[in-house]
């Protein structure tokens, strides 16, 4: 259960658990350790600082740092002054990143002294942008323990309950990046509604191995409105994470599809008995996957569905009611969904149309732009998708990958779906391309396993009797990678997709 029923702000949050268990370990991270009460004078040391610098309220901040308990307290310091967060993909080139920090124009940079690289010299040297940097060399610039000095302040925020918490900027993986306007209330309600969909608690001790620039409040939101504990941890290797889980008690986990694989295929003689709840997001979740996990731990793999524009997850699998056949769940608690077609008509059980949502989870809008495809309060995703008649939800497609084949609907993830049914493909990636005769046809992009020697042939042979004709790729592109965006999805972008 939340610590509060009623909506309050992030920094308010804290401030309720440092009175009321002060000592309770809120970040664990390797070696380090932070209470409540620590996380609450550090993130107000750094609002102190951010104000005594001149940082005013609604000005802006870009994060570039990787899972660490500074992440959180930056944030949280910047939730306290009222200072906008904006979290950075770093694993872009250095190009893409000063033209996103000259289009953002922060007034303070918070980054970790291993990324200093990614910035661009001439950033570096500007005056007006303080830069603090954590680790131990601060390389000329503000060191984080100066600027998090611990400071005790009485009481909460001023900032209001329907004020920005962060921008958070889209992946860009059908477009230009947007910078979502993500309130407090967002969080809260998009928090509140994880929290009751998968009954956590107090007691719960959290893992979320998500990009620290994707869903950043995802990493710490429930364990602070519940009163639980979030473990940080950087590294993505299927040992280490089921070596802390064991070791820090881990109860819930929020991950990719892959990651879950690879716990599967490399730790499959481990136990985990602490775990209770793993979510899968971001991408589908194969059923193999799903069941492989659960035949191994105990545990299914319980796949969820949310965007930048729902603030997080919208629908769940949960505990008490799941599918492991790729359902995406039923719709999270504050949230209304509607499956409609190209006329805005709600269409039946079983037919595909476009997910549209409503609910206090739902963002107002993207920072400084009007392309937001909302009407009469229904957010219009952009996704593909059918339920049965009890509700469970399947994805489909992006309404924007949708391709037509000589005047027939082909959905690219049907034919990723089949195709990694072959044991020997690692993953898969379907696009639309141009045809004279066609119009358009699909064009299947592969990442052989180790040890397959896979062709174009043996690709196309495979499909024919498991696809119709016309889903069948015209051409097929053997590589050793997938390019991926910061959220671990495949640019499709990059690969000539739309």
């Amino acid at each position: 259960m939340l610590i509060d029923t009623m909506g309050v702000t992030i920094h308010d949050a804290l401030e309720r658990n440092c009175r009321t268990h002060p000592s309770k370990s809120f970040i664990l991270a390797y070696d380090r350790a932070f209470t409540y009460e620590e996380a609450y004078r550090l993130s107000n040391g750094f609002a102190r600082f951010l104000t005594a610098s001149g940082v005013g309220k609604n000005d802006k901040a870009c994060l570039i740092l990787p899972r660490v308990p500074e992440l959180v307290l930056a944030f949280l310091g910047m939730a306290k002054a009222g200072v906008i967060p904006i979290p950075v993909n770093y694993t872009v080139s250095p190009g893409e990143i000063k033209h996103f920090i000259s289009l953002v124009a922060p007034s303070v940079i918070v980054i970790h002294e291993k990324l200093l690289p990614v910035l661009d010299s001439e950033i570096l040297l500007l005056r007006s942008i303080r830069i603090v940097v954590v680790g131990e060399d601060s390389h000329g610039h503000i060191p984080w323990e100066e600027a998090s000095s611990p400071a005790v302040e009485k009481g909460g925020s001023d900032i209001g309950f329907n004020k920005i918490a962060y921008l958070n900027y889209t992946t860009g993986s059908s477009g230009t990046p947007k910078g979502a306007i993500a309130t407090h209330a967002n969080i809260y309600w998009n928090t509140r509604a994880s929290v009751e969909a998968m009954e956590m608690t107090g007691d719960d001790v959290h893992l979320c191995m998500f990009a620290s620039f994707a869903h950043p409040h995802e990493l710490f939101a429930r364990p602070l409105y519940t009163g639980g504990t979030i473990v940080l941890l950087e590294e993505i290797n299927p040992k280490t994470i089921v070596k802390t889980i064991n070791d820090k008690s881990v109860t819930c986990m929020m991950g990719l599809a892959p990651m879950f694989d690879m716990i599967a295929s490399h730790c499959s003689h481990k136990e985990m008995e602490s775990l209770r709840v793993a979510e899968s997001g971001g991408m589908y979740t194969r059923p193999d996957i799903i069941g492989n996990f659960k035949k191994y731990f105990g545990v299914p793999v319980l796949s969820v569905w949310g965007s930048t524009e729902t603030t997080g997850i919208a629908l769940a699998n949960t505990p008490r009611a799941y599918r492991d056949d790729g359902s995406t769940g039923r719709v999270c608690p504050f949230y209304e969904l509607r499956i409609i077609d190209d006329e805005g008509n709600d269409v039946g059980d079983g037919e595909v149309g476009e997910l549209v949502f409503r609910g206090e989870g739902v963002i107002s809008g993207y920072y400084n732009s009007t392309d937001f495809h909302v009407a009469d309060g229904w957010y219009y995703s952009g996704d593909l998708g059918w339920k049965d008649e009890e509700g469970y939800l399947y994805f489909v497609e992006r309404k924007s990958g949708l391709m037509k084949v000589a005047g027939l609907k082909v959905y690219p993830l049907q034919i990723e779906i089949s195709l990694m049914a072959h044991h020997g493909i690692k993953e898969a990636a379907v696009i639309g391309v141009e045809d004279r005769l066609r119009g358009m046809v699909p064009k299947a992009y592969i990442v052989p396993r180790e040890g397959f020697d896979l062709t174009e042939e043996d690709v196309r042979a495979f499909c024919k009797g498991k696809m119709a004709d016309y889903m069948i790729p015209k051409a097929v592109e053997i590589r050793s990678e997938l390019p991926k965006i910061g959220s671990g999805k495949i640019n499709k972008k990059a690969l000539g997709g739309r």
